[in-house]
């Protein structure tokens, strides 16, 4: 069972959680992840750049897991004080070996010895999510969402069903706090549930998604009150009918440009040092190269883009950022065989005044970069057009 950070924001959220972990308890082992309590995360950050930005990487992995080291011990004490065994672990206490790349390390070994000795003392187990420890004996964090991918990776490694819990009942053909008319998926593949989270969904981390996939776990995604009914399965579906299944954006999001003195003769030149700066290239063309990236991430980002500019200036001609954008997708099956589905959402955003910045098609997503201040309207437009009129699965 895994709780996100809305779940457990403060002490009355955490005895909820608690109370609904030792009820499940009484039939069944129970390991629970936990993400931080609320905007943690995001205020040791704020501390962290407002002494140095970029902060050092190794510090502040140090500084951010201790998140959910204070979400997973106060579950556990809240749990003892419903008069049942819990213990609390860390990521490398429960055996999370990563690889070691501060801020976005990826599990390479899941060793649960720790975790099966406390379950076969009758002990509920707290696992604080986002976290691991490298071969070199350094804690590591998975990047954002990462309590998701520990969550499976722990699944994996027990052979246990995983369930995600939120502060949705599943997964939504939008985002029901912004669009009204969106409608909970009762199923979903896994292809799709990783195109989504990659659009900005915030069900589940992409990386997670896949992890699950390539270990044959299914998620089970619900909401976290109790006695709220409905759920979204994330596993190996049968194919759906080409179209779009649903819409989801990014609000943030900045669009790196390099464009190259000799496209066809600087591609290969310029594609190596792009990968070491793990900045992800979503577009290629002979005006050189795109990249996009959440701004949370943007002065790390940036610093990153400048030094491969400063690698790559022989070879370039121009370089510029504009970080005034949304990423809006629409995600589904069969989108780049389907060239009346392109035609229909251009014409639906230029119905509404919405020029895209860059439009990229792959075979579940059809993507719109667009001005910041016109997300919202973009992503009903689309919904209502694709979506909302359509006859339900």
């Amino acid at each position: 069972m895994k709780f996100g950070g809305s779940s457990v924001a403060d002490l009355e959220r955490l005895r909820l959680v608690a109370r609904r972990v030792v009820d499940r308890a009484a039939h069944q082992p129970v390991v629970v992840v936990v993400s931080a309590m609320g905007k943690t995360t995001n205020a040791l950050l704020e501390q962290a750049r407002a002494l140095a930005d970029p902060p050092p990487a190794r510090e502040l992995d140090m500084l951010l897991s201790t998140g959910e080291r204070e979400s997973m011990t106060l579950l556990a004490i809240a749990i003892h004080a419903l008069g049942r065994g819990a213990t609390s672990l860390t990521g490398s206490q429960c055996g999370i070996l990563t690889d070691h790349q501060h801020g976005r390390a990826r599990i390479m070994e899941v060793r649960p010895f720790r975790i099966l000795d406390e379950l076969s003392a009758g002990n509920i187990v707290i696992v604080g999510g986002f976290q691991g420890v490298s071969y070199k004996r350094e804690v590591t964090t998975l990047g954002r969402g990462g309590s998701d991918t520990t969550a499976v990776a722990i699944a994996a490694a027990l052979h246990a069903d995983c369930e995600i819990y939120s502060d949705v009942d599943g997964v939504y053909t939008a985002d029901p706090r912004e669009v009204p008319s969106a409608r909970r998926l009762s199923e979903i593949s896994y292809e799709e549930m990783q195109a989504l989270a990659r659009a900005g969904a915030k069900v589940l981390h992409a990386q997670a998604v896949q992890l699950a996939e390539e270990r044959g776990i299914a998620i089970y995604a619900r909401h976290s009150a109790p006695g709220v009914p409905g759920e979204t399965i994330i596993r190996q579906n049968p194919s759906r009918s080409s179209g779009v299944h649903a819409v989801a954006s990014d609000p943030a999001v900045a669009l790196l440009h390099l464009r190259l003195a000799r496209p066809r003769a600087d591609l290969s030149a310029c594609l190596a040092p792009l990968g070491l700066c793990a900045l992800h290239v979503d577009h290629l063309s002979a005006a050189g190269l795109v990249s996009w990236t959440r701004l949370t991430e943007a002065a790390d980002v940036i610093a990153r883009f400048g030094a491969l500019a400063r690698t790559l200036a022989p070879h370039l001609v121009e370089v510029s950022c504009d970080d005034d954008l949304a990423l809006v997708s629409c995600v589904g099956v069969g989108l780049e065989d389907r060239p009346d589905i392109l035609t229909r959402a251009c014409q639906t955003l230029a119905d509404a005044d919405i020029y895209p910045r860059l439009t990229i098609t792959d075979a579940r997503t059809l993507a719109f970069a667009v001005a910041r201040d016109q997300r919202l309207t973009a992503v009903r437009r689309l919904h209502a057009t694709f979506i909302a009129r359509a006859v339900p699965d």
